[in-house]
């Protein structure tokens, strides 16, 4: 049986504990400390930690509650509005920026942590915050007074387990492959350290690229037979996305800008996007635009797959090259093109490189299943969530899918 209510009464029951984030002073800031998760770190179903700022701990107390808890359920309230993700297991401590909403669960027997987290996709929280977030000239907004309003339609704790029971076996085997991803990178990352510990040579990175350049000034088209342009946002995680690409027109892009396999991109602008890095692993005709460095190796003077990944290793580094001002941050090509790479001899880059190569096609085609099942998933959600289909038939889809 379903029963009507609504975010606030939840809290009011003491079932749910919600707030936005911590506002913090420059001067608050610091190490060792807890590293802010802001907007921008909040994709769907994933959180990232690769943010620059961090708390100190000495502002603990202040921080109270707004101090990450794994198990969180985090929803982005400010300029891009609703995207969800769970605050994972992780080694090191987190806070919330003001423009995140947390919702913490504390009785599970009345409300489901992960049913909440279904909800936040749902058709009935979506057409309750399109109402709400556009009521001020300013950025797409959620405040906490709107939040606490939202109503919910909530089964039975028994439905609700069986509803985050279908979906979450999808986002379950979506995790396993994040996870064995992420310890193939690592792995990566550790056999390339070895070969470099053993036996290297610093390199000048412009020295060993045939092209270290900036990308193009777009012009944006719809055609599909337009060229895809990627931007800041596809580079993350040291992944490329090609979600947020967009297109631009063909006759625009100069031959030497089209990516080839084994390109890096470097993010070059903007605090928080600056010095993300990524490996370009594709085959298809794609460009990125000015904000985006192309890295392309001489494959004459070494391995491109190896060094790639060599320059990987060197992110945080590429990070702390950016100059200028707060918000208009630059990492310019010479600076770039200065950085000091160490390698392995050529011989050992070789085989590093094929064996990279083989790892990364593996990491490929789990990224491409996951994207398979999160469109199961969203395409499940909605038709669980209204009752339009019922749980068996919706584990019947699943055990289909995975």
């Amino acid at each position: 049986m379903s029963r009507n209510t609504s975010i606030g009464e939840l809290a009011a029951l003491g079932a749910l504990q919600f707030g936005d984030g911590y506002r913090t002073k420059r001067s608050e800031h610091g190490q060792p400390g807890y590293r802010i998760i802001r907007v921008a770190d909040v994709m769907d179903d994933a959180v990232s930690f690769e943010g620059p700022d961090f708390v100190s701990a000495d502002y603990v107390r202040a921080i109270g509650t707004k101090l990450g808890h794994p198990g969180d359920i985090l929803l982005t309230t400010k300029g891009t509005v609703g995207r969800v993700a769970v605050l994972p297991e992780t080694g090191e401590q987190v806070v919330y920026s003001p423009q995140l909403c947390y919702f913490r669960v504390l009785d599970s027997d009345v409300i489901t942590p992960r049913f909440l987290r279904y909800w936040f996709s749902s058709q009935e929280f979506w057409l309750q915050a399109a109402d709400r977030m556009n009521n001020t000239d300013m950025a797409a907004y959620i405040n906490l007074a709107d939040i606490r309003s939202l109503k919910m339609t909530l089964p039975s704790i028994h439905n609700q387990q069986a509803i985050a029971e279908v979906l979450g076996a999808l986002d379950d085997k979506i995790a396993a492959n994040t996870k064995l991803v992420q310890t193939s990178a690592a792995l990566t990352q550790a056999m390339f350290s070895s070969a470099v510990a053993t036996s290297s040579e610093e390199s000048v990175l412009s020295e060993i690229t045939e092209l270290l350049s900036r990308g193009i000034t777009p012009k944006y088209s719809d055609d599909n037979d337009a060229t895809v342009i990627l931007n800041q946002k596809c580079v993350r995680g040291q992944r490329v996305d090609l979600d947020p690409a967009r297109r631009t027109l063909s006759v625009k892009v100069r031959e030497d800008k089209l990516l080839k396999l084994d390109d890096v991109l470097v993010n070059s602008t903007g605090q928080g996007t600056l010095g993300r890095v990524a490996r370009w692993t594709h085959h298809e005709n794609v460009t990125v635009d000015s904000h985006i460095t192309i890295v392309r190796f001489d494959r004459n003077k070494v391995d491109p797959v190896c060094a790639g990944v060599g320059l990987l290793g060197l992110q945080q580094t590429i990070i702390e090259m950016g100059e200028g001002s707060t918000g208009q941050t630059e990492l310019s090509r010479v600076e770039l093109g200065k950085l000091r790479i160490r390698l392995p001899d050529f011989e050992t880059q070789r085989a590093l490189g094929r064996r990279f190569a083989s790892m990364a096609n593996m990491e490929r085609i789990n990224f491409e299943e996951n994207r398979r099942l999160a469109a199961t998933r969203d395409a499940l959600l909605p038709q669980l969530m209204s009752g339009k289909l019922r749980v068996r038939e919706g584990e019947t889809l699943v055990a289909a899918a995975v």
